[in-house]
């Protein structure tokens, strides 16, 4: 296997990583009801980092000439898991603009289940550089059992609000920001796809 191939792997690693420490922040942020102009910031240095490792995984892919894995793979793998990011700088922005000033127990719980799937992925993608892909399987289950749960969550907490909130921008701000939550578990359940994709081609 050449150096460059390594590499490669390496940068998903990192990358995974980089979504592990973004969503634990989130998380803990969200718990402590932090600054949230602060969390916006934070979220976006991540960001941008996640940026600069996905762009340096694709100019090393353009000039790798054999790749362990399939070349349409490495992209898949980087984007997905660059939505994941995406997903919660999007909700914190969405706290400033919408001058949010305190955590509800429903966001709590998403970032919760966020950082699990983190987790969930992070440790996939560790299995995928050490060559392992067949125990990738335990994680995409999880994937898919946490993404199920946002779904309920969501649905538990849209019924909560259309029956108990008495002021409708309340509403309409807290749906948004819990729907841009559920959507990001759907990103972490589109990396168990690409996961699951890769060890059908490669095992």
């Amino acid at each position: 296997m050449s150096k460059r191939s390594d590499q490669l792997f390496a940068f998903l690693v990192e990358i995974a990583e980089n979504i592990a420490q973004a969503t634990e922040t989130f998380q803990r942020e969200l718990e402590q009801g932090g600054d949230f102009g602060a969390l916006a910031s934070r979220m976006k240095t991540y960001e941008d980092k996640g940026d600069e490792l996905i762009s340096k995984l694709i100019s090393l892919l353009n000039n790798t000439y054999i790749t362990p894995l399939e070349r349409e793979d490495y992209v898949m793998l980087a984007t997905t898991l660059d939505d994941i990011i995406d997903g919660i700088h999007a909700c914190s922005v969405r706290f400033t603009l919408y001058d949010v000033t305190g955590s509800t127990p429903t966001m709590i719980e998403f970032a919760k289940d966020i950082h699990r799937s983190a987790k969930e992925i992070q440790e996939a993608i560790h299995k995928l550089n050490e060559r392992k892909l067949l125990q990738i399987r335990d994680h995409v289950k999880e994937l898919n059992v946490l993404e199920k749960h946002g779904d309920q969550l969501l649905h538990a907490a849209l019924r909560s609000l259309f029956a108990e909130s008495k002021d409708a921008i309340e509403l309409i701000k807290l749906k948004e920001i819990y729907e841009i939550l559920e959507s990001v578990t759907d990103r972490c359940e589109d990396v168990a796809d690409v996961l699951e994709s890769v060890i059908l081609k490669n095992a």
